[in-house]
């Protein structure tokens, strides 16, 4: 079914090609699945040392953007609304290497020791 009159966009896209798409997703996850599986020794503490690294920059990313605001007595507040608009890149960008570490720290537990 065509919603948009002139336009093939993304919804076009996973009308035609949905099955492959999850297929190759699919695929590309067990891979990674894999890799974590069957980690183990040095390269397990080099992914540990990176999670680690990645969760403090982001701390840092999101503590240097929040700064401003913790100045001004404000301690409690949440979301980026709160944050000044020129230090709103770093804020996102800080939660985003922040669970990005996350989400690598957690695959470590797929590894056996």
């Amino acid at each position: 079914m065509e919603t948009q009159k002139d336009s093939n966009g993304l919804r076009t896209f996973f009308e035609h090609w949905n099955i492959a798409f999850v297929a190759i997703v699919a695929g590309l996850a067990s891979q990674v699945l894999m890799v974590f599986t069957n980690l183990y020794g040095t390269p397990w503490i080099c992914f540990f040392v990176a999670s680690f690294a990645l969760m403090i920059l982001g701390g840092v990313l999101i503590g240097y953007a929040k700064f401003p605001v913790y100045r001004s007595g404000q301690f409690f507040t949440f979301g980026v609304k709160t944050v000044p608009e020129h230090l709103r890149g770093f804020y996102r960008w800080g939660w985003r290497v922040f669970l990005f570490g996350v989400v690598l720290s957690l695959c470590l537990f797929l590894s056996r020791l």
